[in-house]
């Protein structure tokens, strides 16, 4: 049974990286999915029956390796292709306009658009839900001010993949966080614009001019995250002024 349940749970994960690509609607790649979903449908069902005996259990998870074995390696296929390595070479020539095309004909549901005034990024405050120490966070911001922000090479998330790191920003502010950064100008002139709104800025390391900004004490989502906001909030001005950040309630 265990054995099925990490084999159905990969299939998963490998079909969300089949699906952030636009060769996701090619027929080889719909008759995956059609299969691994049929096949994730069969155990659920058989569970819900009662009839998912080890027999069963077996001949399923036999087919979900096959399944996955076949995912893994349209993925690769993928990301060993010409327009997966133009998109590669391009980035790391600096070229923007080969980039430009290339990501937009690679990744599903995205497009490329002038670089918006403002936009928005995460500070990782927390840390196992508490927040963390205000010197970390402070010297982490040091720290991201001169080496820059580090591009996400997440496999399963959209706009970005191993090869293809870049920076997610938001168009509105982060809602319930205490602390974030605002970010205005900077290169390259635009972003790719992925289906939720958010931009990606391609790139392992993204420079930026960012304005650090403390939220209100009173947002009411704080008092989910933390006991005292007021506290939390003077003190990380506190440390952020002491390290010559620019700071903005």
């Amino acid at each position: 049974m265990i054995a099925l349940e990490e084999a159905v749970g990969d299939l998963g994960s490998l079909l969300v990286q089949l699906d952030k690509f636009r060769a996701a609607r090619a027929p080889d790649a719909e008759a995956l999915r059609r299969a691994c979903l049929a096949l994730g449908d069969r155990a659920r069902r058989a569970h819900r029956h009662g009839t998912l005996d080890p027999v069963l259990a077996a001949s399923l998870a036999a087919d979900a390796v096959a399944a996955r074995t076949a995912l893994q390696g349209w993925l690769a296929a993928l990301r060993s292709s010409p327009p997966y390595t133009a998109a590669v070479t391009a980035l790391a020539a600096g070229d923007d306009a080969r980039l430009r095309a290339s990501l937009v004909a690679l990744f599903e549901g995205v497009a490329s658009a002038p670089r918006p005034a403002t936009v928005f990024h995460a500070v990782t405050w927390q840390r196992r839900g508490r927040p963390r120490p205000v010197a970390e966070i402070a010297d982490d911001l040091v720290r991201l001010r001169a080496e820059g922000l580090p591009g996400d090479g997440d496999p399963g998330a959209p706009g970005v993949d191993p090869a293809l790191p870049g920076v997610t920003f938001s168009i509105a502010p982060p809602p319930g966080q205490p602390i974030y950064l605002t970010i205005r100008g900077g290169r390259p002139d635009w972003v790719l614009v992925l289906p939720d709104g958010d931009v990606v800025v391609p790139g392992a390391r993204v420079h930026v001019e960012a304005t650090v900004v403390l939220a209100d004490p009173a947002d009411a989502d704080l008092d989910e995250w933390t006991m005292d906001p007021v506290a939390l909030r003077d003190a990380l001005e506190g440390a952020l002024v002491a390290r010559g950040l620019p700071v903005r309630r």
